[in-house]
């Protein structure tokens, strides 16, 4: 299973189901079935592989128990990207990237915890990839200084990477599903059954990921929001942690084409991040929705 803490969010695998803060009771009634998102694209553009689209392939292994590295080139060449992680290890994994602005250096990012300085950005990445598997992501990234980890504060061994100027402007296209996180909720069209390439857009000033939670057979949307309010959980959960999908942060006004693997049935879908200065996890300020995939 994987942990509902700050390591899962950011997309390291672990064997305990643990619940975050509670969720206050006056906004527990806010949240329901997530409405549909509009401006989706018949094409895939993740379909084929444009051959003068830059390319970024991630690799992370695993090194031991609850440890791993990720290896990345030094240089890749900024705009429309492609980004790949290949999984190699045993656990899942994703790539979650940072940017690191105004001349900081690495050691200083790798020290950073809440609040999170504005130099310091989230930056797209790869959602969550199963183990001896590969996904893939195509979002714009400016020129600057980056690197991948698992978290923010578990790095992992880091890959640092450097991106040069675009030869023009980048623009991110459609995909055929979409998931739209707002402050604080999200809509999603197109979800199938299958590989899906979604459309992940942070139309919201907050940052946000997608955490998705296949749902236990006869267990209700208020179920899910009870176990996650409880420090602790008693009896069977009501969603599968085996199951669990995950998209990387987006900063607010971000978007990206990245890959789930998705199979039949009703999830939870939820933001279990914090903004940038702290606060609540956005679960507890209503950020969680139910979806259905056919």
């Amino acid at each position: 299973m994987l942990v509902v803490s700050g390591a899962l969010l950011y997309g390291c695998g672990s064997e305990v189901m643990e619940a975050p803060d509670p969720v206050p009771r006056d906004i527990q009634g806010r949240a329901g079935v997530a409405p549909a998102a509009g401006g989706t694209a018949r094409r895939d553009p993740l379909a084929g592989s444009a051959s003068r689209r830059p390319k970024l392939t991630i690799t992370v292994d695993d090194t031991g128990p609850g440890k791993f590295r990720y290896r990345a080139p030094r240089v890749v060449r900024g705009g429309l990207v492609e980004i790949s992680l290949r999984n190699i290890g045993e656990v899942p994994h994703k790539a979650q990237l940072w940017r690191i602005d105004g001349g900081h250096t690495l050691a200083e990012a790798l020290r950073v915890g809440y609040p999170q300085p504005d130099w310091l950005r989230t930056a797209g990445g790869v959602s969550l990839t199963a183990p001896k598997s590969t996904s893939r992501t195509l979002q714009s990234l400016p020129a600057g200084s980056y690197y991948v980890a698992g978290t923010l504060d578990q790095p992992g061994a880091v890959a640092a990477f450097s991106v040069t100027a675009a030869n023009g402007a980048a623009r991110v296209p459609r995909a055929p599903a979409r998931i739209e996180a707002i402050d604080f909720s999200f809509k999603v069209s197109g979800l199938k059954a299958g590989r899906n390439s979604v459309d992940f857009d942070n139309t919201g000033q907050e940052p946000h990921h997608a955490f998705l939670a296949p749902m236990t057979a006869g267990a209700e949307l208020a179920d899910v929001k009870r176990f996650f309010n409880r420090p602790t959980s008693t009896g069977p959960p009501p969603v599968d942690g085996e199951g669990t999908r995950e998209t990387v942060v987006l900063e607010g006004g971000a978007r990206q084409v990245t890959e789930l693997d998705l199979e039949a049935g009703r999830y939870a879908l939820v933001c279990f991040v914090r903004g940038r200065h702290g606060g609540p996890n956005h679960i507890e300020l209503g950020m969680i929705n139910e979806v259905s995939v056919r």
